[in-house]
């Protein structure tokens, strides 16, 4: 696991200390707050790559075709009906 040092405003620690039982609680719940904002981000920057691929490549594997299929045959004969 990685370390990081973050300031907090002391204010703000403040009025929400009484909430906590100790400063053991007060640490692992800031500690689950920053690992949720880090694994939102996290899959907001993923979604992000995601959209940046062209539509065809996205929809890659979603339907596939059988391997002796044609699609210049299908092409042709799909307005001929």
């Amino acid at each position: 696991m990685c370390t990081y040092n973050i300031s907090v405003n002391d204010t703000v620690i403040e009025t929400i200390r009484p909430a906590f039982e100790d400063e053991k609680a007060l640490e692992q719940w800031l500690q689950r707050q920053m690992d949720m904002i880090l694994i939102e981000f996290a899959a907001r920057q993923k979604a992000s790559v995601v959209r940046k691929q062209p539509l065809s490549q996205r929809l890659r594997g979603i339907a596939t075709a059988p391997k002796d299929f044609d699609y210049k045959e299908e092409l042709a004969n799909r307005y001929e009906a």
